[in-house]
């Protein structure tokens, strides 16, 4: 091998290797532009309403705290992931009232049937009803589990809590796993795509999963020091120098 084909290799190596993906890929909605957007084809998919095996809490206050104490037998867990679990049946078992169904309700809708329910025996109260939810993510980096927040969680909230994210992962390839209503369901989203804002996956719903497949320039592919990739460039790399260096000679 002569001089110049060494370069020429060399360069067609690196190039093969290290050349980047589309810019395009690597932003969200990049095929959005500025304006203003209804939300009435959004709203009503971002309505999450209690169903079984979720947990919620449950915190009752009066002007009195100690007539409400014992609705409250247990404050501690309620702001863990402890809370009341809605049973398969569809109901929470609730101090004085007993059990109490809560499925298809909203937080507010179920704060205001257990106000209506506690007001023949006390006045003047006040609950509050909080989703001690979660949604799930895979990455090739790992996973974890991502708190829900407030009950209008975003797939772009979701995403932006991820630990370490890599900035080769496919946005436009990401999977969406839901279980719902007895059956379980598979959603593809892209997040190049303005259409995001559109879909009824935009607004996230307790124990959603979310996989996000990595790029072939992902960390776990290329970038890592014990990455196979790599190893392979800095051999051939080390071998490519030592031609040119003895070529000298």
């Amino acid at each position: 091998m002569n001089k110049n084909s060494a370069l020429i290799l060399s360069f067609f190596l690196i190039s093969l290797f290290t050349s980047c993906i589309s810019s395009k890929k690597l932003n969200y909605f990049d095929d959005q532009i500025p304006g203003t957007q209804s939300l009435d084809s959004t709203k009503s998919f971002a309505i999450q309403t209690l169903k079984a095996n979720d947990r919620i809490s449950i915190v009752v206050s009066s002007t009195d705290p100690t007539l409400t104490a014992y609705l409250n037998p247990n404050p501690s867990s309620l702001n863990s992931s402890g809370g009341y679990l809605v049973d398969a049946n569809g109901a929470v078992e609730f101090p004085l009232l007993g059990k109490v169904p809560v499925t298809g309700l909203t937080t507010v809708e179920a704060a205001t049937l257990l106000k209506e329910k506690l007001s023949y025996f006390y006045k003047d109260l006040y609950i509050n009803v909080t989703l001690l939810g979660k949604v799930t993510f895979l990455t090739g980096k790992g996973g974890g589990n991502i708190p829900i927040q407030n009950e209008r969680m975003t797939i772009f909230e979701a995403v932006s809590q991820i630990p370490n994210p890599d900035p080769y992962d496919q946005r436009n390839d990401v999977w969406l796993i839901r279980e719902d209503s007895g059956k379980r369901i598979y959603a593809k989203l892209d997040l190049n795509s303005k259409k995001i804002f559109e879909s009824k996956y935009y607004y996230l719903k307790n124990n959603d999963l979310i996989y996000i497949k990595p790029g072939k320039f992902s960390n776990t592919l290329f970038n890592t020091p014990s990455s196979p990739v790599r190893s392979i460039i800095t051999v051939i790399g080390t071998l490519l120098a030592l031609i040119l260096i003895l070529r000298k000679f």
